[in-house]
């Protein structure tokens, strides 16, 4: 659609021709306006979409680093309470062994055999 200007050498023939383009060229303008305003919310929508997606995105790389970390200090408690446990496993072991608890009731609780002398020496 062609608009008029003033220096143009085209005029309307009669008022309804010039009230014609008139109409027309304000249809244009609110198709313009009604395009600049959908181009506008969607850009807001954008903006929004982009703006949740990064909070949560942030929110589970949070979630994630925690997890993480409470594994990781979860590993290394499972493998001390494993050593431990092969620890106390070996000492039950040794504790049915009757040598093994004579010589640790006696560094453990001081005790003599009979007819013993005890002599306490200085570290």
């Amino acid at each position: 659609m062609r608009r008029t200007t003033e220096q143009s050498n085209i005029r309307p023939l009669n008022a309804a021709g010039k009230h014609h383009i008139a109409i027309e060229a304000q249809q244009a303008k609110y198709a313009r306006y009604i395009h600049l305003r959908r181009r506008f919310l969607l850009g807001v929508f954008m903006i929004i979409v982009a703006v949740v997606a990064m909070v949560n995105f942030h929110k589970q790389y949070v979630k994630y680093t925690t997890t993480s970390a409470g594994l990781t200090e979860t590993s290394k408690t499972l493998s001390t309470a494993k050593a431990s446990h092969s620890d106390l496993k070996q000492e039950v072991k040794d504790l049915g062994d009757d040598s093994y608890l004579e010589k640790l009731v006696r560094e453990k609780y001081m005790y003599t055999k009979n007819g013993e002398t005890v002599f306490n020496i200085p570290n």
